[in-house]
């Protein structure tokens, strides 16, 4: 299985990622999105590849810091 892996034009701290071959997220306007890489199964986060398969995407961020968990 591959993943398709996006990043928010506007907001480029936010990734996606899909299924090869499945459609685009409901919740999502696929035009905010640009396309990065499809990875391979064994080069994806085992935690990313679970939620896309169990929910249909995956949707993170990258640059969290610790004020924003605490």
């Amino acid at each position: 299985m591959s993943y398709r892996f996006h990043v928010h034009r506007t907001k480029p701290t936010y990734r996606l990622v899909t299924a090869e071959g499945a459609p685009f997220p409901g919740e999502a306007n696929e035009a905010d999105w640009r396309f990065t890489r499809v990875r391979e199964r064994g080069d994806t986060n085992p935690d990313v590849a679970r939620l896309v398969d169990e929910t249909g995407y995956c949707l993170f961020r990258i640059g969290l810091s610790f004020d924003e968990i605490v």
